[in-house]
Order: structure tokens, then C-alpha cells, then sequence
């Protein structure tokens, strides 16, 4: 028997090799130990930092945090979750250091994607270029969006495991698209996970198209129940953090608003509409698909000395116009602010609409149809009339918001129908004049557009953002000529990409360049058109060494003042800073605010009608009567930041903080209570009450209070005695049974209460706090929370990743086997 040479492995070995220069050829500052100065992960590690610093003094997860938002699952923040073994083996995916691993993770599942289409493997390196250096890899890189990153980078793999079962072996390619599936799961961005579904949903029409067709219906069930089998496993094996992720879910502003107070734009179970399609792409932005500074490229971009805006500055004597320049507004945009374009590429695009006009039958309209379906919806509130239709109607989509990230799938479809149609050109497969009508179309399409932006960039608008008004006069004046130069030089460029291209392909049709050199010189072009605009996002300048990363943590003369008070449990309110966007302040103290896309829904009410009203009245005072008896007088009056026990007030970094003496503590015992019926009720009778005499309770828990009623005794006395994120304890002492409300935030999946370790009872009260019904006596009342979803999940996902592992190896020895008995008979 003959085993296969070792010479047919090579395109692959190459493959895998240049992916890996050509990452690190990218990022450079990799080899100098540097890391990216990531936003969101320096915001994320300030909202984590509780969690992490439980873990690694417990070994524990504390599966819930007090560092932001007065308490909220770590679902959504930090969570290492048990029992997945695949995880191990997920792990090895990235090839040394992010990013250039994450890069490389996506040039390998694009390969991977044209190589089950049949796509050659020297052309399918051209097409994972195109595919991994689309613009917005590196814009989410930069601020990062690394789990976004991640989930973007599998998409194509988990596409060729289905095209792998419905083309070559439906039972090995179900298992490949059970364990890719689970990776991508496991990348924990559900939103691009949900936008994968479109596309493998519209790839099975078309194979369903072809059954029919065919009359080969049975043989395509087949495939799909084996496929349905896949997504189950899974889903199992990533129900370790599906669960809680979906238990948490209802409760945060994914699962909408209880109130009926403003249900103008509400979803029904989902997020506020306008609120959702706040990122939505213009219609006339779609260009910069393939001119990327068609609208300006980023909100924060850089000009060069030939710009009019620094020549202004440079007669005027500016001396530090070349740092002014390094950052301007240059976006203008319908959008609020935007990282730049998603630029997928002169050559890409010109391909696609080469692939549109050579291209017939089901593996074109697939594309076209997912394309045009995420185009329109990247469009959002610009296309209300589809965005409300599927906000309202389709399972699970009023979950997600910013629109324009849809726009990923059209990151898959563009170079994969451009690099398959290349493949057929290649292959010979089209006659000498229906490749040139096709050329000529192509060419005329997208190079006419961009000729005529190069030639007339006026006809794209006015180049001035409705926040320009923000800006000085002379700013006003010139950034709309530095945006129409923007425009002009981008549309000339991506004209001289799409001629060169088109250049190659007809001088190999007249057999002037064999295919070798198409491959190579179009990769070329493709790696000089992607690779030059996406240094305009991400560079060696946005590298930092660790210690430099680490030192935005370092206490501020604020934060010291506050961190030598010993008490294990109190609240600051940072108005120093971006309040609800921003959670370095969370780095070391338990906030009222911090940044996260998934608070609980209650919580942002009460923000909304609430805290925020109480923090304008806080600013107010410090503008007109900035002293501490005038402090303390506004500070008496916010009830809702009291009840959250805010202790202290930040106003400036280098100031010291105000102390708030009205603060309510950690728990405190009431003389009444009122029940309503509606959340409307309890969020309005907040209002009407003193959170310190008396609460606020659903008529949810009427079984559980009804009939009580409480002899307050003023000597009674509640004290925290020991505090951990997951475990609170409580020593009491009353003559009477009381009723005590504790400045934690309710949460009904997983927080259990012990009476002397005897579960009783927990109640919500005032909208968003715990409340319990505590008897005569000395007594310790515990809080622990231990959500079922993360225990019972565990079990389940090691079972059915265990079966996941075990079927990837019986598929690939029967396959070994298979291919070993082919052999022997021939």
C-alpha cells in the first residue's frame, strides 16, 4: 500500500507557514514583548478586576460582582466555566501571541472554506487574505473586541464543515461542524453567531434547491438531521455558559423593560429600537465598502502636511500642528462615531462582481440573497421598515444592537464568491468571449463608480457632520476639503487596483501570464490594497509595553483617600469621569456605574429615573455653590444613591472625595411597607416613600409578606460581619420580627438567604434591592449565591463534549481506515 506523497501536502504546509510571516510580518511589535493599548479590555480589566483578584485568592469563581452597577452576574464579564473539553483543545487554535494568533486563526478558516467549494490551494491563500485583512478585523482589534474577533475568524470554518457533509461525507463533516460550531460558540459572541445561522440557513436552501432539483431529497435529509444532531451537541457542549448567558439574558436590557412607561420604541422582550439602531450604516456609506474614505474613514484620523487643514495651522504658527493632525474628526457619517470603514476591498469587491455576472445557478444566488439581506439590515433605522419587521417578528434578533456589524457577512460572501469565480476563470471553464463581457462589466461597474468619485467626489454630499458644529470656525472650514481629498485620492486608488486586477485576468486570458502568476500577483495586489489601509487603524503606534498597559490602574490621589477606608462593602459614585461608560473606577471600589452592553434591565431603569436626575441636582450644586455644607444639604436629598449605600462621591482624580454621611449602610430595618401591583408601581412608588422608614414590595411576594405587620423596634440592630462577592453575612438582634432591606441588587436565579443556615424567604424591595422578613432574636442571615445553570451546565457540557471528542476520533480511524482499504483494493 502506498501512502500518499509527501509532495501533496506542500500547498497546505506553505499555506500555513505564510499565514504565520505574513501575521507577525504585521504586527512587529509582537517581537518586542509590546501588546495592544485595547479601550474595552482596559475597561474590561476594571470591571473584572474583583473577580479576578476572588479567583486567584480562592480558586473559586465568584460567579457574581459588586464592582459595577451595585452588583451583577459575571456572566457577561469573567467567567471560567467547567466541564467543556473541548476547551483544551480550542486553546490551540491561536498560534502564539494575540493578535497576529487571531489572524492567523482566520487566513486558516477561510483557506479551509474554499478549499471545501474545490478552490485551488495556491488561489485559496489569495482568497484568506482577502477574507483576514478586511478593514474592520484590525478596527476591532484596536479598540478590542477580541471574543468579536475571534467568532469572525471560525465563521468560515464552521461554513466548510456543512459544505464539507453536503459535498464530500456527511458523517465526518457533521462531526467537524459539531466541534467548529462548539468553537465558535465557545468564542462567546452570540451576535455573530446568530448572523452565521443566516448564512449557513441560506447555503442549506440552496442545497435543498439542488435535492429537489435533482430528485436527491432523501440523501439531503440525511444531512441535515445529522447536521441538526451537530448543533445540539454543540450547543450541549457550551451549556455551561449558554445557560447562564440565556437565564441572565431576561433580565438585562437584551430582554427589554418591564415598564409600560415608554413603550414608544420597545421591543416586545428585546431591546428599545432606537436604541438598538443607534450604529446604523447610511445607504450612501455602503460605498466605502470599496472606497474606504468614502465618508471620512474614522472619527479620529490622521491628515498629512498636504492637507489644507495643516496648512491653516502651519500659517497661522501653530507649533504643535503635527500632533493636530494625527487626530481630527474626519468621519461624517450618519453614524455617532465609528472606528472607520468596512472596507472589504477594491479587488474583492470587483471580483464578487465578476462572480455576479459569470456565476449561474444556486451557489450565486445563495450569496446574493444572505448578502443583500445583511446589507439592508446593516442599514438599520435607514431600512426601518425590514429592521422593525425582524426587531418584532424574528426569534432573537430584537437581542442585539449596532446593525452594521451584519455587514461581516458580506466580510465571507464577497471573497468567497470572488475567489471561486478566479477559480473557475483559472480552470478554464468560460469561454474567451463570455470572460471579457464579464470583465468589461465588472470593470465598468466598480471602476466606473470609483472614476467617477475620483473625477467628481462632490456628487457624495456636502462632506460636513452634523458635529461639526462642535468645532472651531476654521476647523469648519477646512475639514470638508480635507474629506473631499480623502474621498478623491481612495476612489483613484481603489480604480488603480480594480484596472491591475482586471489587467491580470485578461493578460491571462490572451496567454500572456500563466495561472501561477495570476495567484501570485493578484495575492500581491490584494495583500498591498488590504495591508496599507488597515495600518491606518492599526499600527506599531497603538503597541505599549505591559508595564505601560498596567499603569492607567494605578490609584489616583482620589482613589487612595477612599481605598484607606476598611470597610469591606460600600459604594462610590465617580462623577469624575463618563459615569456609565467607563469601569476603571471599578478597578478599586465597588461602583454605581461601570460600562456593560448587558446590565440588568431593572438597574438601568432606576439610572434613567433616577440616579441620573440625583447626579444632575449633585452637579448643579457643584456650579453654583461649590462647598461642603452645600454638598452635604444636596446629598441628604438623593434617596436612591443613599439606599445604594454610596458612601462616597468622586468629583476630581486629584481632589479628595466628598463623604457622604447619609449614606444608608449595608442594611437597615424599615417600619412599613407598601404593596403595589405593576413595576410601573414600584418604580414610581420610590417616589413616594423614604427608603429608610418604609419599602416598596411587589405584590409577586404578597404570599410571602401578606398579613405582616411589623413592630419596629428602634434598638434593633443589622451588621455586615463578612463580605465576599458570592457570600454576605449578617449578624441581627431585634425584640421583634422585623422587615430588612439590604443594599444588594435582587437577582432571582441563584441568590438563596439562610437564617441561622435555614433557607427562608428573599424579596425584592424598593424596584431593585433585597428585602427578608428577619425573626425576633440574634440571628445570622446569609446570602449565598450559587446559580444552578453553572453547576448543572457543567455536568452537561462534559458529557456531551466527551461525545463530541470521541466521535472526531472515530470519524477521522474510519476515515484512516476507509482511505487505507481504497488503497489496498487498488
Amino acid at each position: 500500500m502506498k501512502m500518499p506523497k509527501l509532495k501533496s501536502f506542500y500547498p497546505y504546509l506553505v499555506a500555513f507557514i505564510l499565514f504565520i510571516v505574513i501575521a507577525y510580518a504585521y504586527f512587529p511589535a509582537l517581537f518586542e514583548g509590546k501588546i495592544v493599548m485595547q479601550s474595552d479590555i482596559s475597561s474590561w480589566r476594571g470591571a473584572a478586576n474583583e473577580i479576578i483578584q476572588f479567583r486567584e485568592q480562592t480558586g473559586e469563581e465568584p460567579l457574581w460582582t459588586n464592582s459595577m452597577f451595585s452588583g451583577m452576574p459575571t456572566t457577561m464579564i469573567s467567567t471560567e466555566y467547567k466541564g467543556n473539553y473541548l476547551k483544551n483543545v480550542y486553546d490551540s487554535l491561536f498560534v502564539g501571541p494575540r493578535p497576529a494568533s487571531y489572524l492567523i486563526l482566520g487566513f486558516v478558516s477561510f483557506y479551509l472554506l474554499l478549499l471545501a467549494f474545490g478552490v485551488n490551494p495556491w488561489l485559496s491563500i489569495v482568497g484568506a487574505l482577502a477574507f483576514g485583512f478586511c478593514s474592520y478585523n484590525f478596527q476591532i482589534l484596536q479598540v478590542g473586541h477580541n471574543a468579536k474577533m475571534v467568532a469572525i475568524s471560525l465563521m468560515p470554518m464552521v461554513l466548510a464543515s456543512v459544505v464539507f457533509a453536503f459535498r464530500k461525507n456527511r458523517w465526518l463533516g457533521a462531526v467537524f461542524f459539531g466541534i467548529t460550531l462548539a468553537f465558535q460558540i465557545m468564542a462567546n459572541h452570540p451576535q455573530i453567531t446568530y448572523y452565521l445561522a443566516f448564512i449557513v440557513l441560506f447555503y442549506g436552501i440552496a442545497q435543498l434547491y439542488k435535492a429537489v432539483k435533482a430528485k436527491a431529497l432523501p440523501a439531503f435529509l440525511k444531512t441535515v438531521t445529522l447536521l441538526v444532531v451537530a448543533v445540539l451537541f454543540a450547543a450541549a457542549t457550551n451549556i455551561n455558559h449558554l445557560w447562564p448567558t440565556w437565564e441572565y439574558s431576561k433580565y438585562t436590557m437584551r430582554g427589554g423593560s418591564e415598564l409600560t412607561l415608554n413603550q414608544n420604541s420597545q421591543t416586545k422582550g428585546g431591546l428599545d429600537k432606537d436604541y438598538a439602531t443607534a450604529w446604523s450604516y447610511g445607504i450612501d456609506e455602503t460605498l466605502n465598502l470599496m472606497i474606504p474614505n468614502f465618508k471620512g474613514g474614522a472619527s479620529g484620523g490622521a491628515l498629512d502636511k498636504n492637507s489644507e487643514t495643516y496648512k491653516f495651522l502651519n500659517s497661522q504658527g501653530a507649533s504643535n500642528a503635527d500632533q493636530i493632525i494625527q487626530q481630527l474628526p474626519l468621519y461624517w457619517g450618519e453614524q455617532a462615531f465609528t472606528a472607520g470603514p468596512m472596507y472589504m476591498g477594491a479587488i474583492a469587491i470587483f471580483l464578487f462582481v465578476l462572480g455576479l455576472v459569470l456565476i449561474k445557478g444556486p451557489m450565486k444566488w445563495w450569496i446574493v440573497g444572505v448578502s443583500l439581506l445583511a446589507l439592508f439590515l446593516g442599514w438599520g433605522r435607514n431600512f426601518m421598515f425590514l429592521s422593525s419587521f425582524f426587531y418584532d417578528y424574528i426569534p432573537l434578533y430584537n437581542k442585539f444592537r449596532v446593525p452594521s456589524m451584519i455587514l461581516i457577512v458580506l466580510q465571507l460572501t464577497i471573497p468567497l464568491l470572488g475567489i471561486y469565480t478566479l477559480n473557475k476563470i483559472l480552470n478554464g471553464e468560460y469561454e474567451k468571449k463570455t470572460l471579457l463581457k464579464g470583465l468589461k462589466i465588472a470593470i465598468g461597474v466598480t471602476g466606473g463608480i470609483c472614476a467617477l468619485f475620483a473625477l467628481l467626489p462632490g456628487l457624495a454630499g456636502s462632506f460636513v457632520s452634523p458635529a461639526d458644529s462642535q468645532y472651531p470656525d476654521w476647523l469648519r472650514q477646512y475639514l470638508p476639503q480635507d474629506r473631499e481629498s480623502l474621498l478623491r485620492s481612495d476612489a483613484f486608488r481603489s480604480l488603480v487596483f480594480i484596472l491591475l486586477a482586471g489587467i491580470v485576468i485578461w493578460a491571462w486570458m490572451i496567454q500572456k501570464i500563466k495561472s501561477t502568476h495570476v495567484v501570485i500577483v493578484m495575492g500581491l495586489l490584494i495583500l498591498a490594497d488590504m495591508w496599507t489601509v488597515d495600518k491606518r487603524y492599526l499600527n506599531n503606534d497603538h503597541f505599549v509595553k505591559q508595564r505601560e498597559f498596567n499603569n492607567q490602574y494605578q490609584p489616583r490621589p482620589v482613589d487612595q483617600a477612599i481605598l484607606a477606608d476598611k470597610d469591606p462593602n460600600y459604594r462610590v459614585l465617580d462623577i469624575s469621569v463618563n459615569t456609565f461608560n467607563d469601569s476603571h473606577t471599578s478597578y478599586h471600589h465597588k461602583t454605581i456605574g461601570g460600562y456593560s452592553a448587558a446590565k440588568l434591565q431593572r438597574y438601568q431603569d432606576i439610572i434613567d429615573y433616577f440616579i441620573y436626575p440625583e447626579m444632575q441636582s449633585i452637579g448643579k450644586t457643584l456650579e453654583s455653590s461649590p462647598t461642603l455644607s452645600a454638598m452635604e444639604e444636596s446629598l441628604s436629598k438623593q434617596t436612591v444613591l443613599n439606599m445604594l449605600n454610596t458612601k462616597y462621591v468622586i468629583v476630581h482624580a486629584n481632589s479628595a472625595p466628598v463623604n457622604n454621611k447619609y449614606a444608608y449602610g449595608n442594611a437597615w430595618f424599615v417600619k412599613d411597607y407598601e404593596l403595589v401591583n405593576t413595576p410601573d408601581e414600584e418604580l414610581l412608588g420610590l417616589k413616594q416613600i423614604d427608603p429608610r422608614e418604609s419599602a416598596v414590595i411587589s405584590k409577586e411576594f404578597e404570599s410571602v409578606i401578606q398579613d405582616k405587620g411589623f413592630n419596629f423596634d428602634e434598638n434593633a440592630t443589622i451588621q455586615l460581619t463578612s463580605y465576599a462577592p458570592n457570600k454576605l453575612e449578617y449578624k441581627t438582634s431585634a425584640a421583634n420580627e422585623q422587615l430588612a432591606v439590604f443594599s444588594e441588587i435582587y437577582y432571582p436565579k441563584g441568590w438563596n438567604v439562610y437564617i441561622d443556615g435555614n433557607k427562608t424567604d428573599l424579596l425584592r424591595a424598593d424596584y431593585i434591592l433585597r428585602a427578608v422578613i428577619v425573626p425576633a432574636g440574634e440571628h445570622t442571615v446569609t446570602f449565598e449565591y450559587k446559580p444552578e445553570s453553572y453547576y448543572m451546565g457543567a455536568r452537561i457540557s462534559a458529557i456531551s463534549s466527551s461525545l463530541l471528542l470521541l466521535a472526531l476520533l472515530g470519524g477521522i480511524i474510519f476515515y484512516i481506515m476507509r482511505y487505507m482499504k481504497k488503497k489496498k483494493d487498488e
